[in-house]
């Protein structure tokens, strides 16, 4: 019995310092976990409003398919601002687009990122609403506040 005991006490002392020392182990990301984060969001971002637009294109588009994009890209979106913490643009030394006009005019940036999030907020309506001819102006209305953000804040891809 004596012996059960002292296992126990020892398997609890043992799981308590795992846990504990779970937390201490766990390291903030660094600035290129962040920005590897980021860019991943934003594929998927731009992913999910692709997608609504091949379902519109494809000329009987799936309402289960683009109301289901339209919650992700309106939950990116309302994500989009903290994907920018001080240290993750070109100082980090990791390739991205990210301008420093971010860091150097944040009420802008937090202004477009804010913008993009009502225009999504109002996509994911219509999408739930099931009205295909609502969806298309919708989603360039999403678009055109997207790129807005991408004009200020974000390098230009090189041209082909």
């Amino acid at each position: 019995m004596r012996f059960r005991g002292r296992t126990i006490g020892f398997l609890l002392a043992g799981a308590m310092l795992m846990v504990s020392g779970g937390s201490v182990l766990a390291a903030d990301p660094t600035p290129a976990e962040i920005i590897k984060t980021r860019q991943d969001s934003l594929k998927a971002l731009g992913g999910a409003l692709k997608a609504m637009g091949d379902q519109l294109k494809s000329g009987m588009p799936d309402m289960t398919v683009m109301a289901d994009n339209a919650k992700k890209a309106d939950g990116l979106a309302k994500e989009l601002p903290t994907w920018f913490p001080k240290g993750t643009g070109e100082e980090a030394g990791v390739k991205t687009a990210a301008k420093p006009e971010i860091w150097t005019m944040p009420d802008d940036f937090k202004t477009d990122a804010a913008n993009l999030k009502t225009e999504a907020d109002k996509l994911v309506q219509v999408a739930a609403a099931g009205d295909a001819s609502a969806i298309g102006p919708q989603m360039q209305a999403t678009g055109k506040a997207c790129g807005a953000c991408h004009k200020e804040f974000r390098v230009p891809p090189p041209e082909h």
